[in-house]
This record gives structure tokens, sequence and C-alpha cells, in this order.
């Protein structure tokens, strides 16, 4: 591995947005779609809202999209598999197994099929000022998963980045499913002249990403740490080598809970003060959230946002915080 240097423009501090857009293929295996129906179906009125906001306030967005929504329906996924399938130990978590197990899409309804793909909503992020489609792999891939296939995530990357491509896009950043990072992935996206990933906060609580059985004790002390600074700010600057760059992440923007509702105000604040830390020491705020959170609960979800976002603006102008993209930030250094 080659050696990591830290460099950042010690006067100009940077807000990223990444956005982990995946529907239904990042919770399959811990949902049901009868239980997330409301958050899934949400996310068409929910995404033309929120691209409205980021046009609104000037905002440069990151989409990290799983492959499958590019394709227009269920069939078509079905004729579009990669050579390798990753034929996971844990079948639960296999996407494709579940995908053996639907039908034609002849026997479901509009609404079925836009819980799994999204095709149009690809075409309004594209077509919004300031967005940048990014890669989250192509079947929300798991890395952390022990894998029969040798060969599989590269395969599951190659096949990303083959039907983007014949789409006409072309993906320079990557963010991990579950922000399940490891070294061996890296090297490909290496290989595969992908620019930057999204890397965790250096932190004991968030550092090794995300799995299905979190302890109990973590996910309370994460809660916690929503509203009360129990960890910092989690502002970094960019890692390089001479081949890809970490961008870490530093807060996930949790959604509207009701039975929670009276510590909003405490969550805000927590993010406004990273990010006034990021704009006063020339660093990075890498926020993230997945649309799908806003789908339910929208007015409280985009009020929030909105706030965020009129917040950086006031940044912008005090302390020349600067919006961009997980692959404009490497632009942003590099001159």
């Amino acid at each position: 591995m080659n050696k990591k240097i830290d460099f950042f423009p010690p006067k100009e501090g940077s807000f990223t947005i990444s956005l982990d857009f995946e529907l239904l293929w990042g919770v399959h295996a811990n949902r049901s779609i009868e239980s997330y129906e409301t958050n899934l179906l949400g996310v068409y009125e929910a995404i033309p809202k929120m691209l409205k906001l980021f046009e609104k306030y000037e905002v440069h967005v990151t989409w990290a999209t799983v492959g499958f929504l590019f394709h227009k329906n269920i069939d078509d996924i079905k004729r579009n598999k990669p050579k390798i399938l990753p034929d996971y130990m844990n079948d639960k978590v296999n996407p494709y197994s579940y995908i053996d197990r639907l039908h034609s899409d002849k026997e479901y309804g509009k609404d079925f099929t836009q819980m799994h793909c999204a095709s149009s909503l690809i075409e309004q992020i594209t077509e919004t000022p300031f967005q940048e489609l990014a890669s989250h792999t192509y079947s929300h891939f798991f890395t952390y998963e022990p894998c029969l296939n040798k060969g599989a995530f590269r395969s599951d990357m190659e096949h990303a980045l083959s039907i983007t491509s014949k789409k006409g896009f072309k993906l320079n950043s990557l963010v991990f499913p579950r922000n399940q990072i490891n070294q061996e992935s890296i090297k490909v996206l290496e290989e595969m002249k992908i620019s930057s990933y999204r890397g965790n906060p250096k932190h004991w609580a968030y550092s090794e990403g995300d799995t299905l059985k979190k302890s109990f004790f973590l996910r309370v002390y994460r809660l916690l740490d929503t509203y009360i600074n129990l960890s910092g700010h989690h502002t970094s600057k960019p890692i390089f080598n001479k081949k890809i760059t970490e961008l870490r992440a530093s807060m996930m923007l949790r959604p509207y809970f009701y039975k929670l509702k009276f510590l909003e105000k405490l969550k805000l604040r927590r993010i406004k003060k990273a990010m006034l830390y990021a704009g006063k020491k020339g660093e990075n705020f890498h926020l993230w959230w997945h649309p799908h959170n806003f789908g339910k609960n929208q007015d409280e979800n985009l009020k929030n946002l909105e706030i965020l976002l009129a917040y950086y603006q006031k940044l912008h102008f005090q302390y020349k915080l600067k919006s961009l993209t997980m692959n404009e930030v490497l632009h942003h250094v590099n001159h």
C-alpha cells in the first residue's frame, strides 16, 4: 500500500453531502416490503423536493447509486447479472437469491417496480445542477459477508461501471454499502480508476462501518452521539495515495423520529457545530444519509435539511466554506 499523505488548503473548508441511493436493495435482508413501503415509495416525492433545495442553496451532492436502480424493471435486472455472483454463505443477504424468487414484472404493479428500480429518478438527479452520480456497487455488495466465489466484488464493480457507461455516465466516486471497507476491495477500485471512496470516521464507534448484528451498547452510543457530542466533530482532510483518495464521513443525518422529536434541535445543533468547525479549520465536513430515510415524515425531514443548507450558505459567506461533491473535493485540493 502506498504511503498516505494528508493535504488540504488551510484557509478553505468544504461541505460534502453523499447519499446512499439504494431503495429496497439496502434493506431487503432485514425488512419486508410491506413494513418499509411508505419510505420506499415516498422517495418519489422526497427526491424531487431535495433536488429543489440543493439547487436553491447551490449545494453539490454525490449520489452513490446501486447499479440495479439503473434498470427499468425486475426482468431487466434478471437479464443483466454479472459473470461471477457473490454466493454469500448467509443466503439471507444475497440479492440474487431474492431476485430468483421473484416472478416477472407483469405479475407486479408499478409500485413494486418503483421500490426496486429508479431510472426516472436518476434522470432527474443528472438533470439537476451540481449533482454527481457515483457508485454504491452494482448489487449493494457486502464486503464483510463471507463469500464463496472469489472475484465476486471485482465482477460486481465491472458490471456497475459497464452498465452506467452504456447509459452515458462515468463513475468516479464510490460509497461502500453499510460502510464495509476492506483493503482488498480498495485495491480493486484502484485498478478500475475510481478516484475516491467514502471512509469511516476515525473513532472506535464508527471505524468498522456497519454489520447486520451491532451490539446493543454500540447502538445506544451512536444514538446518544447523534444529539450530544460524545465522539467529536469528525471533520477531516482527504487521505491520498497515488491512485485513490479516502474522504472520511463525518456524520449521518438521522431521519426525524416522532418519539424523539423533542431532541431534533439538539441533533441539528450537533451538526451545525461540526460544520462551523470545518469552516474555521479549513477541513471537510461530510454528511450522509439514505434518500429513503426521507420517504416518511417528509415535511419534518425536509425542514431539517433546509435549516442545515441555509446554515451552510451562511458559513459559505462568512468562512468561504465550499459545497463540493466527492469528486470535486479532489479538484479543489489539486488546484
